[in-house]
């Protein structure tokens, strides 16, 4: 699936976090965003839509409340925690689910510049706590055309490996089941496990993160994403991940 991301690294809670493990579709527990930042995971997803100028959260439009805002579940509660000394380093992935993604884009930029030193510009000195993904319908020209973008892009196949692209296009994610048959019973076939291995490699080369949505959501499948070197893995499973890669 495609989306918005928030990653964290830094202490949290008294607990340090684990890179590269990621909370996919964040918003759907019971307490967004602290959950997954109470096991250590260093980035989150939030499905937005942009209805009537604000960004309500949900995966369907029929899910929409008022109150649940972008800003509300996570932007206010990532300033708190930044103004805690609790966060650094930290992405929000957004998946724009809105049709015109410019007009989203510019209404999360706008919320985004509310909160001062906290989100990291593209090229920008220094380090703010927090970098900002989109996914989705993601206005890919209107971001590259910027020379220091305040948000980020989600990159796909043809992004991955490409020089040069790591700092617009930090992260490259592709659906499972496009790439292989393996549902995560048993062992993963050696070809599979081969193509997985040199999709992380090249990611790595340009200094990306390759993930994956859709793949099963299991211990056998998170441990062999992490033997062949896939830099984020993600689940709805925040506890049993988490403890499964310390």
């Amino acid at each position: 699936m495609k989306m918005l991301i928030l990653l964290i690294c830094g202490s949290l809670f008294g607990q340090n976090p684990v890179t590269g493990i990621h909370a996919h579709n964040d918003y759907q527990h019971k307490r967004p965003l602290l959950e997954a930042v109470e096991q250590g995971f260093d980035s989150v997803e939030a499905d937005i839509f942009l209805r009537e100028g604000k960004l309500l959260i949900g995966h369907f439009a029929f899910e929409l409340k008022p109150e649940r805002t972008l800003d509300s579940l996570y932007l206010a509660p990532l300033a708190k925690l930044h103004k805690e000394g609790k966060i650094k380093g930290f992405w929000l992935m957004i998946d724009i689910k809105t049709n015109d993604g410019v007009a989203a884009a510019k209404a999360i930029e706008a919320e985004l510049l509310r909160y001062p030193g906290m989100f990291q510009r593209v090229g920008e000195p220094g380090t703010k706590p927090v970098k900002v993904l989109m996914s989705g319908n993601s206005p890919r020209d209107w971001v590259l055309a910027q020379e220091k973008p305040l948000l980020r892009l989600d990159g796909r196949e043809p992004d991955l490996g490409i020089a040069g692209k790591a700092e617009v296009i930090p992260w490259v994610s592709e659906p499972w089941t496009k790439h292989f048959t393996w549902k995560g019973k048993g062992s993963m076939p050696e070809d599979q496990k081969a193509k997985l291995t040199a999709m992380a490699k090249k990611a790595a080369s340009a200094r990306q993160q390759l993930r994956f949505w859709g793949a099963p959501d299991v211990p056998e499948c998170w441990k062999t994403q992490r033997e062949c070197g896939v830099q984020r893995i993600g689940t709805d499973k925040l506890k049993q991940l988490a403890e499964a890669v310390k």
